[in-house]
């Protein structure tokens, strides 16, 4: 901790001397960003365009927002993580220097506020966790500076917040993204606009979302007994390719689609964007509900679940009449109850752990 409290004290002293001095010292107490970003070999075509492509709407969609949490930390990530190897031109590398370094210790900044969350809520932790706040506003500072220096080519965009020590955890998605007509909840990337000049794809994606429901719903064992004593809904919510449901979505929104087939593209980019959030949200509520460091039941994770889960049959009521393969009446199962998960020994704050009848097996 007082390595940490030096390092913090080391670093706001040096802010106020300038750039150069800063990224030094992010070097000594941050993961500094690898240094992989090219300059194209002159005469070599650059991937300018590319790189500029990927970054603005991820910039755009952090805009007046929290840190990155969740997917929006994932989105965030991903689009680093494609663009950090390109070659950029001589003109504009070090403005792809900064927009590269932006979203980099952007991500850092969610991952240590969520670490402070983390540790601030486990009765086995020793601290309150505020060191990891303490490095969450170190690398917030850093992406500050870094933005300051691009902040010029996005005139409409604020620099998201990083929430104060006290404040609750944010929602994930929530106040992200777009929200589309008859739906609750915001999706972090709608679908591509359509290009009438490129071939259109509308066969990939209705032979994918059919192939998924087949598989994923419409293949669900009816004998309890096929389903290791569990309920559809968890039968289904557990499954692998829900646990892949993201990346499907990903995939999808890049597939070129004619203007009328695309208000069903989206839906269908819902429902699945919807899924993967009701099963991330489903994996708290387990943690929560069966770790015996938790300190809660994993009520507000199951809520955020079911509420997720909910909006994704809404989204599907949307499509499934449009889409060949997809029938008509086609529901997801229902989600599963509260306490289908049994909940699990819990630690107490003196280290005695007890079942959830109130008994004591060892302190």
């Amino acid at each position: 901790m007082t390595r940490l409290l030096f390092s913090i004290m080391l670093m706001l002293g040096i802010l106020l001397v300038g750039l150069p001095a800063v990224v030094s010292a992010a070097d000594l107490v941050l993961e500094p960003m690898p240094d992989t970003l090219q300059i194209a070999p002159e005469g070599a075509a650059s991937q300018d365009d590319q790189f500029f492509s990927i970054a603005a709407p991820v910039i755009k969609s952090m805009s007046n927002g929290t840190v990155p949490l969740g997917s929006q930390q994932m989105k965030v990530n991903s689009a680093y993580s494609s663009m950090k190897g390109m070659k950029i031109s001589p003109e504009r590398f070090d403005e792809a220097k900064a927009t590269l370094a932006y979203l980099y210790y952007s991500v850092k900044a969610g991952e240590a506020y969520e670490n402070y969350h983390d540790t601030k809520n486990s009765v086995a932790s020793t601290t309150t966790g505020t060191e990891f706040y303490d490095l969450a506003k170190i690398y917030y500072e850093t992406a500050l500076i870094w933005w300051k220096l691009i902040a010029a080519s996005y005139p409409k965009v604020t620099i998201y917040k990083l929430p104060a020590v006290g404040d609750t955890f944010p929602d994930d998605d929530i106040g992200m993204g777009t929200v589309l007509e008859g739906l609750q909840y915001p999706i972090l990337m709608e679908h591509r606009k359509p290009d009438p000049s490129k071939p259109y794809q509308t066969d990939e994606i209705n032979t994918t979302i059919s192939r998924w429901i087949e598989d994923n719903i419409d293949s669900i064992p009816l004998n309890q007994s096929d389903r290791n004593g569990k309920s559809k809904g968890y039968y289904f919510i557990m499954g692998d390719d829900v646990s892949r449901a993201k990346s499907t979505y990903v995939s999808l929104t890049s597939k070129n689609v004619p203007a009328e087939f695309y208000d069903t593209a989206n839906y269908i980019d819902a429902f699945l964007y919807y899924i993967s959030q009701a099963r991330e949200y489903y994996n708290n509520y387990l943690t929560e509900r069966t770790n015996i460091v938790s300190a809660t039941d994993g009520r507000v994770p199951y809520g955020k679940s079911k509420s997720y889960y909910e909006q994704a049959q809404v989204a599907l009521n949307l499509f499934r009449d449009k889409v060949a393969g997809v029938n008509s009446t086609t529901t997801i199962p229902e989600f599963p109850k509260f306490d289908e998960v049994p909940l699990g020994p819990q630690l107490d704050s003196e280290g005695t752990l007890h079942d959830y009848w109130g008994g004591t097996y060892w302190s």
